[in-house]
């Protein structure tokens, strides 16, 4: 954005009405009517799927041929019309064929008045083959024809998207709009002038229509050879118009909470806090795909912006679906110290005594519906309550607590660890789960805001920097006078037991998080932080330049790593903060149902050792396990005591479970179209058509990474040929970062598909992404396909976050790198992304902001690349899979090493497994022995060849994850 004096400015369009008057795009929504019975082949209209629109062509003397005229008007062509029983004309363009391509002219200088019942009855000029140039070959588009309608799509408003025309027999996409034709696009759409035509650079060649920019309707520019076959090229022609009106949110924790900007046309600018009221605010975020507003924090809550202010507000009534068909009326004047900012939710608490406990229910399309408490626990209550800004989860009441509801319960289960900043940031599952019963929704309690504490940059809801809210504002407590009796109030606060470390954290940048506290001085007996002796003053104190940091004895948790999902691979356990392995010592098939039943992922299939899942690093916390099998948690069992063992991390304990899934296409000449199977109970089983829709193809193509659509095929049946079908009737939501894992299904069953019910999917592979040169499938240099080939990113602001959106696009876990200067080797072909800007939450790559498809300035010598912390195995295609992952968004690790947080080094060997090294458990401790195991009979033939099937699997399979 340009420099200005000004800090406000009032955005017009120069001749034109306000956005809020705009009227509907024109449309041609007409009947189609067959063509009345014509002569003996004297007149057609060729090139098109409909005898009511095309080329037209007349015959004499057995012979067919062009009307050339010189001005052709609307008056010749709706005769024509007529003539052929397809009603009034609706367009006279011209046609311009390929150069080199033959016109055959017959008919010269055609004048009617447009009255006239057949073309005969017109002044007709010369029947001769004499010369016409191609500029004079002329058109009809009729009323009964296939063109019905104009319009932008896939834009965040009618004045802004990919050109379409759409016919009866589908659409029209408009590839090489220049400037001419988008503004004639534009103003038909009643959006004012185009200020935006992406291609160009296009030749006639590549273009649909040329228009001079003065026609009143597209329909009356000269169309191109494309007329014949619609537009081959996949090349985006996105148009922007001055009326054009979108939001966003801004510096915020999660994409739907954030500093409000409205784009005008191509320009943004922040929003008066004064501006904004609740109803706007609903419009928003139901724009934003976010759910409701849940608050409206005022002045610089989410950072200062720059550049224009809005000095219009918005008039909503609160039911629109987009902020530009809300009226405007004139605004406040304010500065930047006034912007307004904005919480969404697409989930609620309803029915309890405040906003902050209830009821959970999720909002899908529209509607409102509980979430079933089955699996509800208290981490995913907290990410829960900070979303909502209600503190932190004080519990989750019983199923039923605040009542069901009148709508079906969502079977959805979340894995939260309870660092997550929003809901949809954990993994989801919920294909194949069975309905939640009557009675069982879902209930929180939050503690509210007042006093509330949270610990945030940690590997637990239980550990990380505290933060306190004052005032309704979060805030950091500095690391003045902080010790254990500090550490304990938190701990008890949060309901995480004792405190086991205090430390001091790293803070965060100032403008980020303010002070709250610049010193907390505790007893240890008081039951909030905000008890203690403490000061508010927001001047830092000399030599108190970290913030206060706890670990509490609720901190222990448990996950699998390094292996091909969530619920599958190398034990880990987090001790005092810091990650460890598990020694196979003693490790069966009994300690891992434990690990698989506290994950939330089903009965353990096989308990493999020696480093199955390669080694890890740092510390081994346990040895000797002993679990009987029906623990809550492995920390429960039999061991020796923290930190004691005799082992390396080639004796590495792993386990597989029931839950672990995976996607496929199977049995295609590529890797984007065939028989579509699930992984299952440590199976590959089918997926039935019964009910899928393009909402679940479009979901399956994007985890994949074959595109954005896709669509269904009929097959031979013989070849789908598994014997197991896993699931039937998938009805996917269209929720934001959808996977299959979180469409609601019928329950697994190895028998769900009826005969011939198996699906064969075919994508469309536009927007496929993949690494190359590296050692493996995640680590390379990045490139997409689009408009038909592969092409590469510029290394221009690529960072981590998009990196980040790579790593999980591709399952490969986090980003470890993002490398520039053609790190892999330079690319071939077109530079299709520049100035990529991702955020890092984004599903897609090209979700995230960036230059015009193919508009950069960068060499291949500026590709660039990344290095993500998993690594594909090699194998056979047909056992290639997409595998679910540890989390939607991975949390960092904590650092306090002095290399600093994860997010600011970029290392070549950069080792994921790798921990800082924690000063050692005191030597001597004694074995811990808790309750007795009670035994559990098991088949050790059964588990023995449960682990033989999964290691060959492994082995013979081209693992490659996707997050969930």
């Amino acid at each position: 954005m340009h420099s200005t004096a000004l800090m406000t400015a009032v955005w017009e369009e120069t001749g034109q009405r306000s956005p809020h008057h705009l009227q509907s795009p024109q449309s041609l929504s007409l009947q189609q009517s067959p063509a009345a019975p014509r002569g003996p082949g004297d007149l057609k209209l060729a090139y098109r799927p409909s005898p009511c629109d095309g080329v037209v062509l007349v015959q004499r003397e057995g012979q067919w041929g062009h009307v050339c005229n010189q001005e052709w008007t609307q008056n010749e062509a709706s005769v024509v019309c007529r003539q052929l029983g397809c009603g009034d004309a609706v367009g006279a363009p011209k046609y311009v064929p390929l150069p080199g391509e033959m016109v055959s002219p017959w008919l010269h200088n055609v004048s009617c008045t447009g009255k006239e019942s057949s073309l005969w009855e017109c002044s007709l000029g010369a029947w001769t083959q004499s010369k016409c140039p191609h500029q004079w070959v002329v058109v009809a588009l009729c009323k009964n024809g296939t063109f019905r309608e104009i319009r932008l799509v896939k834009g965040r408003s009618p004045c802004a998207g990919l050109p379409e025309i759409r016919n009866v027999n589908g659409v029209d996409r408009l590839c090489g709009l220049h400037e001419e034709e988008a503004t004639v696009f534009c103003q038909e759409l009643k959006c004012g002038p185009a200020l935006q035509a992406s291609r160009e650079g296009v030749g006639v060649v590549g273009k649909y229509m040329t228009c001079r920019g003065t026609e009143k309707t597209i329909r009356n520019c000269r169309l191109n050879n494309n007329l014949r076959s619609g537009c081959d090229f996949q090349q985006d022609a996105e148009v922007v118009c001055a009326g054009h009106i979108e939001a966003r949110l801004v510096g915020g924790e999660h994409p739907c909470a954030g500093r409000l900007e409205v784009r005008h046309g191509l320009t943004w600018g922040t929003v008066c806090d004064s501006d904004l009221d609740q109803a706007t605010a609903h419009v928003v975020c139901r724009e934003l795909q976010c759910g409701v507003a849940v608050s409206t924090p005022s002045g610089t809550h989410f950072g200062r912006g720059s550049g224009l202010m809005w000095t219009e507000a918005f008039r909503c009534a609160g039911n629109e679906s987009l902020l530009f068909h809300c009226p405007r009326g004139p605004g406040h004047q304010c500065g930047h110290g006034q912007d307004a900012g904005l919480r969404c939710s697409e989930f609620r608490l309803v029915n309890g005594s405040s906003s902050c406990e209830g009821r959970l229910e999720l909002q899908v399309q529209g509607a409102w519906k509980p979430l079933c408490a089955a699996h509800w626990d208290l981490p995913d209550a907290t990410v829960l309550c900070h979303q909502l800004n209600c503190g932190n989860a004080v519990a989750t009441p019983q199923g039923g607590h605040f009542g069901d509801g009148d709508a079906p319960i969502w079977p959805d289960v979340f894995h939260c660890v309870g660092t997550e900043p929003y809901l949809w940031n954990c993994p989801v599952s919920t294909l194949g789960a069975r309905a939640c019963a009557l009675g069982n929704a879902a209930a929180v309690v939050c503690s509210g805001l007042p006093s509330a504490v949270r610990l945030r940059e940690g590997q637990s809801r239980c550990d990380g920097r505290v933060e306190v809210s004052l005032d309704g504002v979060w805030g950091r407590v500095l690391d003045s006078a902080w010790d254990l009796h500090g550490a304990g109030v938190v701990c008890r606060q949060l309901g995480c037991g004792e405190a086991e470390r205090a430390y001091d954290a790293p803070a965060p940048p100032r403008e980020v998080v303010p002070v709250g506290l610049s010193r907390a001085r505790c007893l240890g007996t008081e039951t909030r932080l905000t008890q203690c002796n403490v000061s508010e003053s927001l001047l830092v104190p000399a030599g108190a330049s970290r913030d206060a940091g706890v670990v509490c004895s609720g901190s222990l948790r448990v996950r699998l790593a390094a292996g091909p999902g969530r619920c599958a691979g190398r034990v880990e356990v987090l001790h005092g903060g810091v990650w460890g392995t598990v020694c196979d010592d003693g490790w069966d098939l009994r300690d891992a149902h434990v690990v698989c039943r506290q994950l939330g992922c089903g009965p353990a299939l096989s308990a493999p050792g020696a480093a199955h899942f390669g080694p890890g690093a740092g510390r081994i916390w346990m040895d000797e396990l002993g679990c009987g099998g029906h623990e809550a948690a492995l920390w429960q069992c039999l061991s020796k005591a923290w930190g004691r063992h005799d082992c390396g991390h080639k004796e590495d304990a792993g386990a597989f479970c029931s839950e672990s899934v995976a996607l496929r296409l199977r049995g295609g000449t590529h890797h984007c179209a065939g028989w579509l199977d699930v992984f299952y109970n440590g199976t590959w089983g089918a997926v039935c058509s019964n009910a899928l829709k393009d909402t679940s193809l479009s979901i399956i193509c994007k985890q994949l990474g074959c595109g954005e659509q896709g669509w269904l095929e009929n097959r031979p049946v013989q070849a789908a040929g598994l014997g197991i079908s896993w699931v039937d009737n998938v009805e996917c939501r269209g929720l934001r970062n959808s996977t299959l894992w979180q469409c609601p299904s019928a329950p697994w069953n190895p028998r769900s598909c009826a005969h011939g019910e198996e699906v064969w999917i075919t994508c469309t592979e536009e927007g496929a992404l993949r690494v190359l040169g590296g050692s493996d499938g995640c680590s390379g240099r990045v490139e997409l396909w689009h408009a038909g080939s592969w092409g590469t990113v510029c290394d221009d602001s690529w960072d981590l976050a998009d990196a980040e959106v790579v790593c999980r696009q591709l399952g490969c876990g986090q980003a470890m790198g993002a490398l520039a200067g053609a790190a892999f080797g330079p690319g071939s072909g077109p530079v299709w992304l520049d100035e990529v800007g991702c955020r890092g939450s984004e599903a897609t790559l090209w979700s995230c902001p960036a230059e015009r498809w193919g508009r950069g300035d960068c060499a291949h010598k500026e590709d660039a690349g990344v290095r993500c912390s998993r690594s594909r195995m090699s194998g056979s295609l047909p056992s290639e899979g997409v595998y679910e992952d540890i989390g939607a968004i991975p949390m960092e690790e904590k650092d306090e090493g002095p290399g600093g947080p994860r997010d600011l080094v970029l290392e070549e060997e950069y080792d994921d497994a790798q921990e800082p090294e924690q000063d050692p458990e005191e030597e001597g401790a004694e074995e811990v022995v808790p309750l007795s195991s009670v035994g559990v009979h098991l088949c050790a033939l059964a588990s023995l060849a449960l682990f033989l099937l999964f290691r060959s699997y492994v082995q013979s399979s081209a693992l490659a994850s996707a997050y969930i």
